[in-house]
């Protein structure tokens, strides 16, 4: 039966892009594109530790197909502005060969600070994510629909794999990708809190001790976010296709809203350990769509693919309401044709050459996305006076500890 009294939730979605030139590699690139994409995109783009990394930002949706108008001029624009220097963005959870010592670094105070916490562990972030937040009001809500949503994280993982490649290696992982984010600190799957205030108290806790200085530094696979009304999804790769972003964040703003649903009718959703939703979260890395995970309330193995028909079954009678069928209904063809992580391991058994993988994942990222006309901006030079903001500066590459490279320049970018 489809539901009527479905919560209307606004969603967000934050995409991190590679930025490759014409032989597929990483490109130090941000500042400039920065500068020129500040006139049509303001505050939607935003620097990231890497220079050779861009984040995109939609607004505030109030549903899918808002979502889906602002992914597409995202992708678009960012794909104009970049190629008259021969450039272009790439989707896709790790790049298949480039070398994080090799990057250009985006000198700020923040990632100075982080720098000194983590060392060679922030050093070697050379990873892309898809996160989305979704619109909570009530901050009891929040954590209910956390606490009980964490279930669904493996999943969502495995459909949204795009890292099989690291450092021009085939890992034998369809996520690559976190394994390297999983070295940071507070990360994996929150824990169960009771309330609110419990969650507060938490995070009141770790600021006391100075292991952070506010809740943006819990980088969980899904957690509430410090500062906007939302919980944000954080574990999914970055996804290559348009379609495939939507289907994702489709899904999620359904969970959620079936979870607020359930509670309504005081039918809360069973909550399970961190560590047997891991186990999952781990089989989900490694397999991808093709993975086993495990039903714990039958005490079993299910195919991920079946797992899929399952989960489209549980957000079936809001969909309709939400307005996202057919995004949602995307995770068929997923199930159907895997996912990137499927299809630039098939190019690369095909080709032999991890450039055609670059170039799969580069087309399929702009594919069906319509052309930006730029007639009228013409690209600034990279002179440090036409960039949007002062502080931006020359950059370093990353060294080793003591090797005498300079780290005197800075710029500005986007918190984690």
């Amino acid at each position: 039966m489809r539901q009527t009294n479905v919560p209307r939730l606004t969603i967000g979605i934050e995409e991190e892009f590679q930025i490759v030139d014409g032989e597929g590699q990483l490109k130090s690139h941000s500042e400039t594109l920065l500068a020129a994409a500040a006139p049509r995109l303001g505050e939607q783009i935003k620097a990231e530790m890497m220079q050779s990394v861009i984040e995109a930002g939609t607004k505030i949706c109030a549903d899918i197909s808002e979502a889906r108008a602002e992914i597409t001029t995202l992708r678009g624009t960012l794909a104009a502005l970049l190629q008259p220097a021969g450039l272009r963005i790439a989707s896709a959870g790790t790049h298949p060969f480039s070398h994080w010592q090799d990057q250009q670094v985006t000198e700020a105070e923040r990632y100075k600070i982080l720098e000194d916490e983590l060392q060679d562990v922030i050093r070697e972030l050379l990873i892309f994510g898809l996160h989305v937040h979704v619109g909570i009001p009530d901050r009891e809500s929040r954590v209910e629909v956390m606490n009980e949503a964490r279930y669904f994280l493996p999943h969502l993982l495995a459909i949204s794999t795009s890292s099989p490649f690291w450092l021009a290696r085939n890992t034998g992982l369809k996520s690559y990708r976190q394994v390297i984010w999983g070295r940071f600190p507070r990360t994996g799957i929150p824990p169960d809190f009771s309330s609110y205030d419990e969650y507060e108290n938490f995070v009141e806790l770790l600021v006391k001790t100075a292991s952070i200085d506010n809740g943006r530094k819990i980088w969980w696979d899904l957690r509430p976010h410090a500062f906007f009304p939302t919980i944000e999804f954080r574990v999914c790769d970055a996804a290559t296709r348009v379609e495939e972003t939507l289907c994702i964040a489709a899904l999620i703003q359904a969970i959620c809203a079936k979870l607020l649903v359930l509670r309504e009718k005081n039918q809360g959703f069973r909550r399970y350990l961190p560590s047997l939703i891991q186990e999952n979260k781990w089989r989900a890395m490694r397999g991808g769509m093709d993975a086993k995970l495990i039903d714990f309330g039958k005490q079993t193995e299910v195919p991920m693919k079946d797992l899929s028909v399952e989960l489209l079954e549980f957000v079936d009678d809001v969909v309709d309401a939400l307005g996202s069928r057919r995004e949602v209904e995307y995770l068929e063809t997923i199930v159907r044709e895997g996912t990137s992580a499927d299809r630039q391991i098939r190019v690369w058994k095909e080709t032999g050459h991890l450039h055609k993988v670059v170039d799969l994942v580069a087309s399929e990222t702009v594919a069906g996305v319509p052309a930006v006309a730029l007639c009228c901006q013409t690209s600034p030079k990279p002179s440090r006076r036409s960039f949007a903001r002062p502080s931006i500066c020359p950059t370093r590459r990353w060294a080793a500890p003591g090797s005498g490279a300079s780290t005197t320049t800075r710029a500005f970018g986007s918190p984690f």
